[in-house]
């Protein structure tokens, strides 16, 4: 995701200094059965403007390895800032 973030950055011109990602798996098993959700956590530089952060967060969110996993797997991002803890749009 990061990789993914910085590159989106570089070809729209955002300059950032930090950039960093946490991924935890969660698998539950039901049955023979097992369930796999991934949590990211997001930490972008505190001065990007809101509509670099909405690019950024939906870079990750959109990251090539998402793509590449197979079977039941759900992603929920959050974006860490303390400021504002609401979403971006």
């Amino acid at each position: 995701m990061v990789l993914t973030m910085a590159a989106v950055a570089e070809n729209k011109g955002i300059s950032i200094t930090r950039l960093a990602a946490s991924v935890e798996g969660c698998t539950e098993f039901v049955g023979l059965r097992a369930n796999t959700r991934f949590v990211s956590r997001l930490e972008l530089d505190e001065g990007l403007t809101p509509r670099e952060r909405r690019i950024l967060f939906n870079s990750a969110r959109q990251c090539e390895v998402h793509k590449m996993l197979r079977g039941e797997v759900a992603f929920e991002e959050c974006l860490e800032d303390l400021d504002d803890p609401s979403p971006p749009q």
